[in-house]
């Protein structure tokens, strides 16, 4: 019990990094892609500092389908637990990367956004250093959303 209990509490830590990069990462794309390098050297920075490396493709496809239903739910957890706190406390609100999530993702049942993340891996085995978290943003959040982060357009997507 106690090894579940470090398991769930590692994926948890997981899920936080992944969501706080995938902030960067939006935003650093809404920037333009001059930004490219400085998204590059922040992932790599929050990696160091954070003492844990992303959840790329190359982990994803070797986790078994419960535990990529665990980091989605995890991903949803930490972006309800913000609407909820902006809720609570309107002074807390702002355009955010939470609403974007919340908005592009309505209705998307958990196993399909898994499924969705499996074919982008299967159809792109050269992005397998992709975050997960940049997979679901690219193919199921911002097809989705009017604008981007803060107002801003969003970057059109080669």
């Amino acid at each position: 019990m106690n090894r579940l209990k470090v398991v769930w509490m590692y994926l948890a830590v997981a899920i936080f990094v992944g969501f706080t990069v995938c902030s960067f990462n939006v935003l650093a794309e809404e920037k333009g892609p001059q930004q490219t390098a400085d998204r590059k050297d922040l992932e790599k920075g929050l990696e160091n500092t954070l003492g844990m490396p992303m959840l790329t493709g190359d982990v994803w496809e070797k986790m078994s389908p419960d535990a990529k239903v665990a980091f989605i739910w995890g991903f949803g957890h930490v972006v309800t637990i913000e609407q909820h706190l902006i809720h609570k406390y309107p002074e807390l609100k702002r355009d955010s990367f939470v609403p974007r999530v919340v908005e592009g993702m309505a209705g998307i049942p958990m196993n399909d956004v898994v499924a969705r993340v499996d074919k982008y891996y299967s159809e792109n085995p050269d992005h397998l250093k992709d975050p997960v978290t940049k997979v679901m943003w690219d193919t199921m959040i911002k097809p989705n959303i009017k604008v981007g982060i803060a107002g801003r357009p969003l970057a059109k997507t080669p």
